[in-house]
């Protein structure tokens, strides 16, 4: 047989089985039954939710600040001298008790020539005594008591006061009263060598050393209170409505309430570039072991006045003045009214008491929707 022929004797008889397994298999599939499809039920879906129990609420507004002393006051040398070593020196840190001497400077000097001016002015008194017995008979045992009761290491007591425009006129061309008030100012400037603590606190800065020369005028220091804190803080214009000076205030480290305090002062004034009022702080009181220091950063919130016939939500819930409420296993919208909100929070109106409101937000949530309440 012609070998062509036999090549394409076999092409024929491949292709013919080919198609006689394909007409088989199409029977054989046809045979088979189609598997039944069972389509997934509408099932609810699981939601937390939460029943609405009005009540007054006070919000809570947060604040935050640093930390400053009530007190605090600049220290200026008024005299000159040096900064006396020895006792309690004046450094940074270094606490005082109300009254303490904070810094003393050497009066030495100083107080050897107010000695020497009050004996001065005891001679003169006292060359004056035999004309006042004179002259002024009456008047020469108080004078002469008066002599009697200085003491040139004392405060110099005050003059007798004057009977009459002859005993004044005396006295004052004698040189006694311009000298008089030439030893009260020399006392009133040695008592300004030593600077004593006008309360309780600490030395913040020191900006002279136990040793050095001081100037009159010359800055010495700060020294701050330790017994009373205030912290300012930046208001939103919103809540303005809401506090009033007098309103509580807590402030919180590593969530524990460490300083009470109350609103001292609100600022008249808005920043116009960030819309907020600027509120002092004063605390009052500490409820824990953390003490407080100048410079602490705390946050806090300041609890206002009470809001009547409300509830509190989570922000997030509320859109477009609605949130979802439950009603027979579905969805429904319920409208309210924001009447407080913060970052997170916010407070409604326009809820009945026992009315079943999501607690969750819930993507692509629809009214209508069915749903498995569960109470949050």
């Amino acid at each position: 047989m012609n070998p062509l022929l036999k090549k394409i004797i076999r092409l024929i008889a491949g292709l013919a089985i080919i198609v006689l397994g394909l007409f088989v298999m199409n029977g054989l599939i046809g045979m088979k039954e189609p598997p039944s499809v069972t389509l997934p039920e509408n099932s609810p879906r699981p939601v937390k939710t939460i029943v609405v129990a009005n009540s007054s609420i006070s919000p809570r507004i947060p604040v935050e600040g640093m930390v400053e002393a009530w007190r605090r006051i600049d220290l200026f040398a008024e005299v000159n001298g040096v900064l006396s070593l020895g006792g309690k020196e004046f450094r940074e840190g270094v606490k005082f008790s109300e009254g303490n001497v904070i810094l003393k400077l050497d009066d030495s000097e100083a107080r050897s020539q107010l000695k020497s001016a009050r004996a001065q002015f005891l001679q003169l008194v006292t060359s004056t005594l035999a004309t006042i017995k004179v002259d002024f008979p009456n008047r020469f045992e108080e004078w002469e008591e008066y002599v009697r009761s200085i003491d040139i290491d004392s405060t110099l007591p005050s003059l007798p006061n004057y009977q009459s425009d002859r005993e004044k006129f005396y006295i004052i061309n004698r040189g006694i009263e311009a000298s008089f008030h030439s030893i009260k100012s020399s006392e009133e400037r040695l008592s300004k060598f030593e600077i004593t603590a006008p309360f309780d606190g600490f030395v913040s800065t020191a900006l002279v050393k136990p040793g050095s020369l001081v100037m009159g005028g010359q800055p010495l220091g700060v020294f701050v209170g330790t017994d009373e804190f205030e912290i300012k803080s930046a208001l939103n214009a919103d809540y303005l409505g809401y506090i009033s000076e007098g309103d509580k205030v807590e402030f919180f480290s590593n969530e524990d309430v460490v300083a009470e305090g109350v609103l001292d002062r609100l600022s008249s004034n808005v920043n116009p570039q960030t819309q907020s009022a600027t509120a002092f702080f004063k605390l009052s009181s500490s409820k824990s072991d953390t003490e407080l220091r100048d410079g602490m950063y705390l946050p806090g919130e300041l609890i206002a006045g009470e809001i009547v016939g409300c509830f509190e939500i989570d922000l997030a819930l509320v859109e477009k003045g609605k949130v979802y409420s439950v009603k027979n296993g579905e969805l429904r919208h319920s409208s309210v009214k924001v009447v407080f909100s913060t970052y997170d929070k916010a407070i409604v109106t326009g809820l009945n008491d026992g009315e079943v409101i999501l607690a969750e937000v819930l993507s692509e949530s629809f009214v209508g929707m069915k749903v498995n309440p569960s109470s949050n």
